[in-house]
């Protein structure tokens, strides 16, 4: 009967130390999750210039009014970075070469611009739609937005 002699070699490294570690990125959608009229983006751009530094864009709220009425309604904020949750989803102000599409999200993402947020509780309410912005004659302005269809969405239904 022979004997086989063998020697173990014990290294102190740990199985997380051999596997390369990979950044989570989550999910990175293909086209903006709201496009905006001409109009709306201009609006929104000048309303940003003059806006407090620490401001990096405005948020689009579906919240309960505030003038006493019991209904939805659609709001326009201020927003800075700390107030920006993990759900709420960014639309660039800036337009691709031919003017309209709105800059992708994979490219808008990280670009430190301005822009649109949407609120997580708004988000299912406006995708896919179309947001423009109406100014009254006395300077007041209200968000208004179409479905994919030009139905009018109303914040109520």
């Amino acid at each position: 009967m022979s004997v086989r002699k063998f020697s173990v070699e014990i290294t102190n490294t740990k199985a997380s130390d051999t596997k390369k570690k990979k950044k989570q990125r989550g999910f990175v959608p293909r086209k903006a999750a709201l496009n905006l009229t001409p109009k709306a983006r201009e609006f929104l751009k000048a309303l940003l210039e003059n806006a407090p530094d620490d401001v990096i864009g405005v948020i689009l709220k579906y919240q309960m009014s505030t003038a006493g009425q019991m209904k939805m309604v659609f709001a326009l904020e201020f927003v800075r970075e700390h107030q920006i949750a993990k759900d709420d989803e960014g639309v660039s102000l800036e337009v691709l070469s031919d003017g309209i599409t709105p800059k992708l999200p994979s490219e808008s993402d990280g670009d430190g611009l301005k822009k649109l947020y949407i609120h997580s509780h708004a988000f299912m309410k406006v995708l896919g739609g179309l947001m423009d912005i109406e100014i009254a004659k006395d300077g007041s302005f209200a968000p208004s937005f179409k479905d994919r269809e030009g139905n009018v969405l109303d914040p109520n239904v």
